[in-house]
């Protein structure tokens, strides 16, 4: 391993470490004065969004929608036309991928669980964090007031208003939820959900029935608010990949992440409009109309001031603009809540999968060849710890060509070092004719002085990738492997400290120390120039503690590589130079 390789590799664990901070020196934020016209305040959003018609004379009062965050609040449509409250009824719908209970309140979800699939999904996960916020909600206008499902008291269609109610539907099965709310002179509001027993998607609906001429405007909102719960055990990492989505029309994709500071919020973005979504690491809610609405979409981030620390919740929302005909919106929404799992976004919408991660776009086709080899593997091997141990000796033996001319290279360098040393003492006062000899003496011995570096950086794509795809890929949340480890999305722990290292975390995993002790016999074969003794000690370190928080299965891999290295170094045959050295 020569300085070049040593100085690449470092590089590389340096962008891991502050890959966040490097992606904003990237691609940084324009000047304020400089901010695209889209970027609007959110009190100047907020005003244009439910400003009341210039005829209504309403009074109104504050009650906070959400107790976590300080929101506008106005009497109901309902509580406006004296309408009676009807006591709040729920609904639970299990599949066999979901359980989703609904409330009268509002007509909306307000627990939605992931039944295990015996893949990444060992238990009931809880996608919904506890909130009064619509999820999902529609919005309309009228001369009397903004007119929100969200703030509507509903009853269950063609059900008796006695007790909670609980459906189990089977592959093959449908069935069809109405919500019906009263708002007085013969006018209602119905919100539609359709379900079926397979599938994390279902459609989602309104029609309004003597409202066709009350609405001031020619659409209608249909929204999420609230974002989704944190379901890994690293928040930072949830932090990092928590992000809101429109995908319009010609493959454009905007997005928006947590503001942590105050509320934002991005549009309305003019447009055709695919989809608006909001995710977490491995999950995702999206809003999918079947037509695409040219009517514009938002986004954005909600303050949640009662929050303290850095790693703040998902509040993320998104919004569409639906055109309304006859008083009803044109289309029907379908509703995904589920993994982000190509095989699965794909069966619902192809262009959902513009939302996964594949790293920068150099890097993309290795990711993905990278995450289908381990996958079409793992068909024929159950245990993708076993898999990796089998993708890092074939990726060897595919770069064996590569690495096997870099060791020789390296080697070759090595060898040169006697007469490389002579040139340099016996033209010392002519840098010139140092560099000219030195050339002459690489063609003689037929050495390329990059031989060794080349190989290497041609490897890079492959090496991020794999950290790109152990990083950020559903496929190996709650991967087991053996003994202890049991996660290979995680690292595998040991033992917790009961303090915090810098950079090295406040946990002890086993797979980092093992790889640290492979990079330095790795390191102690090549490096034999007395001034780069020092890395020779510094790498293994240096990895060992950038490791430690990665996943295990990354680790893993890199480890076993470390081996086939050492063994691959062993038994390269050195070159043969054209003069031997004095």
């Amino acid at each position: 391993m020569n300085r070049n390789t040593i100085i690449a590799l470092v590089i590389i664990g340096i962008i891991f470490i502050f890959y966040d901070d490097y992606i904003k020196w990237l691609y940084p934020l324009p000047p304020e004065s400089e901010v695209d016209s889209t970027l609007v305040k959110s009190e100047e959003y907020q005003k244009e969004q439910f400003q009341q018609a210039p005829s209504e004379q309403l009074h109104l009062k504050a009650a906070p929608e959400d107790s976590s965050i300080a929101a506008e609040e106005k009497l109901t449509f309902q509580e406006i036309a004296g309408i009676e409250t009807l006591p709040e009824q729920f609904i639970t719908i299990e599949t066999e991928q979901l359980k989703v209970k609904l409330s009268t309140r509002g007509a909306r979800i307000v627990s939605f669980q992931l039944k295990p699939n015996g893949r990444y999904l060992k238990h009931d996960l809880e996608l919904l964090p506890a909130s009064n916020l619509p999820r999902p909600g529609f919005r309309f206008w009228t001369y009397e007031g903004p007119v929100e499902t969200n703030s509507l008291s509903f009853q269950l269609d063609d059900r008796d208003y006695e007790g909670d109610q609980f459906l189990k539907l089977t592959s093959g099965q449908k069935q069809t939820i109405r919500f019906t709310a009263s708002l007085g002179s013969d006018r209602s509001l119905t919100v539609i959900y359709q379900f079926k027993g397979d599938g994390y998607d279902f459609d989602y609906d309104v029609e309004s029935s003597g409202l066709e001429t009350t609405w001031v405007r020619d659409y209608a909102e249909v929204y999420w608010k609230g974002g989704l719960n944190y379901t890994d055990r690293d928040t930072s990492q949830e932090l990092y990949y928590s992000k809101a989505y429109i995908y319009f029309k010609g493959d454009e994709l905007e997005d928006q992440k947590i503001n942590g500071k105050k509320t934002e919020i991005i549009g309305p973005l003019s447009g055709e409009v695919r989809w608006c979504a909001l995710r977490t690491k491995y999950f995702m809610a999206a809003l999918i109309p079947e037509t695409i609405s040219d009517e514009g979409a938002w986004m954005e981030s909600l303050f949640d001031s009662t929050h303290t620390g850095k790693k703040h919740p998902n509040r993320l929302g998104v919004g569409l603009k639906i055109p309304l005909k006859n008083g009803n919106p044109v289309t029907p929404i379908k509703v995904y809540i589920g993994p982000i799992d190509d095989d699965i976004l794909i069966k619902v919408d192809p262009s959902l999968k513009h939302i996964m991660n594949w790293g920068w776009a150099v890097i993309a086709p290795f990711s993905k060849m990278i995450l289908w080899s381990l996958k079409k593997l793992s068909h024929i091997i159950p245990n993708y710890g076993l898999c990796i141990i089998i993708f890092s000796i074939l990726i060897k033996i595919l770069v064996y060509p590569l690495t096997r001319k870099s060791y020789q290279s390296m080697s070759a360098m090595q060898g040169l070092q006697p007469k490389i040393k002579a040139l340099r003492e016996k033209y010392k006062d002519d840098q010139q004719r140092v560099n000219k000899e030195m050339m002459k003496l690489y063609k003689t011995e037929k050495v390329n002085p990059m031989g060794g570096c080349l190989p290497m950086l041609i490897q890079m794509p492959l090496l991020y990738g794999l950290f790109i795809v152990f990083r950020s890929t559903i496929e190996f949340r709650n991967a087991p492997f053996i003994f202890w480890i049991t996660d290979l999305s995680q690292p595998d722990i040991l033992f917790h400290l009961p303090f915090l290292l810098p950079l090295y975390g406040s946990h002890v995993a086993l797979l980092p120390i093992l790889m640290g002790i492979s990079t330095f016999f790795q390191s102690k074969s090549t490096i034999t120039d007395p001034n780069q003794k020092m890395m020779l000690y510094f790498m293994p370190i240096f990895m060992t503690l950038i490791f430690n928080q990665f996943p295990s299965g990354l680790t893993l891999y890199y480890t076993l590589f470390n081996v086939l290295t050492i063994v691959q170094q062993k038994i390269t045959p050195p070159p043969k130079l054209a003069t031997k050295s004095k």
